[in-house]
């Protein structure tokens, strides 16, 4: 049950960081404060930390499978 309930949380947070980085990157979001090479990088960061815990969902789905 523990396993469902984190893997649910992860899943959120890849939404919120994919969607946050679409945003900056479409949008002018928080242009006044982040600007240029900033900006695509934190945009490769968060997209980066969201493919890190996609990895990490899967990987955990695949050992409790394996472990039934």
């Amino acid at each position: 049950m523990q396993n469902n309930i984190t893997n649910i949380l992860a899943g959120f947070i890849i939404v919120m960081c994919v969607v946050f980085s679409y945003f900056l990157l479409f949008t002018e979001m928080m242009s006044d404060t982040m600007k240029g090479s900033k900006r695509i990088i934190f945009i490769v960061i968060l997209l980066s930390y969201g493919a890190y815990r996609a990895y990490r969902i899967y990987r955990n789905i695949q050992e409790s499978n394996h472990e039934n």
